[in-house]
């Protein structure tokens, strides 16, 4: 799917989120099936702390899906990348 992006406060936000090399990671990372916090901090060699933080500002940007599935302890979040291409039209 793909996001296009026209409105300046929109393209700010998303240029926000995607100005980590850690956050397009995950975008990358979650671009083919989705993937827990657990699963990312291990291939990123990350905090679960930290791969927590980044995946907050992604799904603020409106980047990843999140969805929750039914873990060994509770709850266990997975999440997604929403699109697999960003245009910017000025």
């Amino acid at each position: 799917m793909e996001l296009v992006l026209s409105d300046v406060e929109e393209i700010l936000r998303v240029a926000e989120a995607l100005s980590s090399v850690t956050r397009v990671n995950i975008l990358k990372l979650t671009s083919r099936e989705a993937k827990s916090v657990t699963e990312l901090s291990e291939e990123l060699r990350m905090t679960k702390g930290n791969v927590s933080s980044q995946i907050s500002l992604l799904e603020g940007a409106g980047l990843l899906e999140v969805t929750y599935t039914e873990g060994v302890k509770g709850l266990k979040k997975l999440v997604k990348s929403k699109y697999d291409k960003i245009t910017i039209s000025l």
